[in-house]
């Protein structure tokens, strides 16, 4: 199974290829490492059949049928498999490397997120159901957020292997309690218990053990996001996750297929933009018409006897026109009454006066301005000379706030891009995991994803750009 190591190498070679990094964790069946493929030379993830399972036949078959279900079902929300096999009597599987947090670990998340995580993991498993494969069990503590806006459903290694039960017992089906045989609807009420604690940060079937657990899915009553986050009002998302964790299976979605189609389709009512409310031309008032005298119903009007012919007017000549009478001269009212003459040293007196105050102001703003620059220049000297080393930054930067510094978690290399979003943005370059960055500003959500432009140092170079908000966490 594994070579002598030689003076140069740190670690055995595993199967003769995969040189391991670091292990990671124990799941419920495998253990898992991060691993170089010393032939194809990249990172990806050795699952190893845990070593005190390898005497147990039946979780043998089960291993390889789940590598083999996850090599022929091709999802980007689930992992691809490299290689997998038997070495001295214990399978293993190699898929590519999944770098991220749990999805547990990200708390309360917008619709938005929720909905973009859900439609990718309800794809996968509604693509395994249709193939008749297994599939890794549903929880949010085996959802890795892989990269900016994408998960894998994965067989998490987060959780210790004693806590699985406990840990996939928030999502079973009441009929399973009741001894009846798990179909696709128990798995649509899984699919909306995780929505739930998607958008409410909580998982609403608790208890102290797997079996109290399961019991409770029986009675508990679960109370409705408005009631969790009293902010949030979207009836049409309440309708759906109460379609999709219905006590009755019978009044459940009847598939995962089916729950997806739900999903996109307030997906889409979610990102329609809004549209202007057509406005109806306001009606024009009717003019009023002048009433007319009712003729009456029993008498005719007798018809009016034909006029006469109008006796031409005898000729009158012009009379001449009456002189005009001249109009009135106006009394104009002397503008020059009441003035007294001009006093020349009053008025001289008054300029210097307006003179000399207008100098006082504007000695005065010269004294301000001086004294506001002096200022700015001493605080920006002194803190030239005030550089954090530990930390490659210097303080006098924009935003030196210690809360607005924040440092690279849980990527191999975190992309950043000259503005925000997936689709019409450069990388400029990659940040390392653990690189220290400055907060400037954000978040902003773009493609569904929260983004913040950072500042950091790499190679002695400042550089800035848009980060997701995802990878980053406060520095302590």
């Amino acid at each position: 199974m594994t070579e002598t190591p030689s003076p140069e190498t740190a670690t055995p070679l595993i199967f003769g290829r995969y040189r391991v990094i670091e292990e990671l964790g124990e799941g419920r069946l495998a253990t898992v490492y991060r691993a170089t493929d010393e032939r194809l030379r990249r990172t990806v993830l050795l699952h190893l059949l845990r070593k005190e399972l390898s005497d147990r036949e039946q979780l043998h078959r089960r291993f390889m049928e789940l590598a083999h279900a996850t090599a022929q079902c091709s999802h980007p929300a689930l992992p691809e498999v490299f290689d997998s096999g038997t070495a001295n009597d214990r399978p293993y599987m190699i898929t590519e490397d999944v770098t991220g947090r749990p999805l547990r670990d990200l708390g309360v998340l917008t619709p938005e997120q929720a909905l973009l995580y859900m439609r990718q993991i309800t794809g996968a498993v509604a693509l395994c159901e249709e193939r008749n494969q297994p599939y890794p069990p549903i929880s949010s503590s085996n959802i890795v957020v892989a990269e900016e806006g994408r998960v894998k459903l994965v067989e998490g290694w987060f959780v210790p292997p004693d806590d699985f039960s406990l840990d996939v017992a928030h999502y079973r089906a009441p009929e399973r309690t009741e001894g009846r045989p798990a179909g696709a609807a128990s798995t649509v009420y899984s699919l909306g218990l995780l929505l739930y604690e998607l958008i409410t940060g909580t998982r609403p079937v608790t208890g102290s053990d797997p079996w109290a657990i399961s019991q409770a899915h029986l009675t508990a009553r679960i109370p409705p996001i408005a009631q969790v986050r009293p902010l949030l009002y979207m009836p049409a998302l309440e309708r759906l996750i109460g379609r999709a964790i219905a006590r009755d299976p019978a009044r459940r979605l009847p598939t995962a297929a089916a729950f997806g189609e739900a999903l996109d389709k307030l997906w889409r009512e979610l990102t329609t933009d809004t549209q202007r409310l057509p406005v109806s031309p306001s009606p024009r008032r009717p003019q009023p018409q002048p009433a007319s005298a009712p003729a009456s119903p029993s008498i005719a009007p007798a018809p009016a006897p034909p006029l006469a012919p109008a006796p031409e007017p005898a000729y009158v000549p012009p009379q001449p026109a009456a002189p005009a009478q001249p109009t009135p001269p106006r009394k104009r009212r002397r503008r020059d009454q009441g003035l007294r003459p001009l006093d020349t040293t009053t008025l001289r007196q008054k300029a210097w006066q307006h003179g000399l105050r207008g100098w006082i102001a504007i000695s005065l703003l010269l004294l301000v301005v001086a004294f506001v620059s002096y200022a700015g220049a001493s605080y920006v000297v002194d803190r030239v000379f005030a550089i954090d080393i530990g930390f490659g930054i210097p303080d006098w930067l924009p935003g030196s706030d210690p809360g607005e510094i924040y440092v690279v978690s849980d990527a191999t290399a975190l992309n950043i891009r000259d503005q925000p979003g997936l689709t019409n943005s450069n990388v400029i370059t990659a940040l390392p995991n653990g690189t220290r960055v400055r907060k400037l500003e954000g978040p902003i959500v773009q493609d569904n994803v929260p983004w913040v432009r950072v500042r950091a140092e790499i190679d002695d170079q400042t550089i800035e750009g848009w980060v997701s908000e995802n990878f980053l966490v406060p520095l302590e």
